[in-house]
C-alpha cells in the first residue's frame, strides 16, 4: 500500500511503525486516549483537547486509508473488543462535544453506557450533557453513581455542585465542592465556587456567618425577646 503524507503522519502522531496492520492501529489508539488525563471532562482544556484531536483525527485518517485499500470487512465494531468498543464509543461522543454537536454526543455516550453502565466517564459525560440541558435532577444521579463507584473522583463532587447551585440550592451545593476542594486542592474553579457562596450566604471562609450576618442574628433575638416579655 502507498502511503500518501498525511497517512504518514497519522501514523506517527500514534506512535507506529509504516506497515502497522489495523488492528495495531485501533490498540493504539485506545490506550492512547485511556489515559488517566481523559477521564475527566477536559473539553475546554485547551491542551488536552489538542492532544485528544491529534490522536483522534489521526485513527480516522488511517480507518479512511484502510478502508479504502482493504475494505470494510474488518471495520465491524461487534468484532473488536469490549474495551475498545466502548473507548471507540466514548472518544465519538468527546469529539462531537468539542464541535458542539450534543444530541449527536448523548448518543454515542448512550451507547458507551449500554456497553458498561458502570464506567465513570460515561456516567460523567451523560451528567455534564443533562446539567448543560438544565435537567438538575436527571444529572444528578449520574453525579451520584459516581461518587458511589469512584468516591474520590473529583470531577464528580465537583459537577454535584454545580446541580445543585445552578438549581440555587447552594447550602447543599457548599459541601460538594468543599469534597471536591479536598481532592483536587488546586482546581481554581471550585475555590471559587465556594468563595461565591461563601458570599451569597454571608459566611466567612470557614462556613460560620460573619460579623455582620452574627450582629443582625443577635438584635433580632434580643427584639425577639423583649416583644416576648
Amino acid at each position: 500500500m502507498e502511503m500518501n503524507e498525511s497517512v504518514k503522519a497519522a501514523l506517527i502522531a500514534l506512535d507506529l511503525r509504516e506497515g502497522a496492520t489495523m488492528n495495531e492501529v485501533r490498540a493504539q489508539y485506545v490506550e492512547k486516549t485511556s489515559a488517566n488525563r481523559f477521564a475527566w471532562i477536559f473539553i475546554n482544556d485547551e491542551r488536552l483537547k489538542k492532544e485528544f484531536l491529534k490522536y483522534h483525527t489521526a485513527y480516522l485518517t488511517l480507518v479512511r486509508f484502510y478502508m479504502e485499500n482493504e475494505g470494510s470487512a474488518q471495520f465491524n465494531i461487534l468484532d473488536y473488543p469490549r474495551d475498545q468498543v466502548l473507548r471507540i464509543h466514548i472518544n465519538q461522543g468527546v469529539y462531537h462535544m468539542i464541535n458542539q454537536k450534543y444530541l449527536n454526543a448523548g448518543e454515542k455516550f448512550q451507547e458507551a453506557y449500554a456497553v458498561d453502565n458502570k464506567n465513570v466517564t460515561v456516567l460523567l459525560y451523560l451528567g455534564y450533557l443533562l446539567l448543560k440541558r438544565k435537567s438538575y435532577v436527571a444529572a444528578e444521579k449520574y453525579f451520584k453513581d459516581i461518587t458511589n463507584i469512584e468516591k474520590d473522583f473529583d470531577d464528580a463532587w465537583y459537577y454535584l455542585g454545580e446541580c445543585y447551585f445552578k438549581a440555587g440550592e447552594l447550602k447543599k451545593a457548599l459541601p460538594m465542592y468543599n469534597t471536591a476542594k479536598l481532592l483536587n486542592p488546586q482546581r481554581s474553579e471550585i475555590a471559587f465556587r465556594i468563595k461565591e457562596i461563601n458570599e451569597k450566604l454571608g459566611l466567612m471562609p470557614n462556613g460560620r456567618g460573619n460579623s455582620k450576618t452574627r450582629k443582625s442574628s443577635s438584635l433580632s433575638n434580643l427584639l425577639k425577646r423583649i416583644f416576648k416579655s
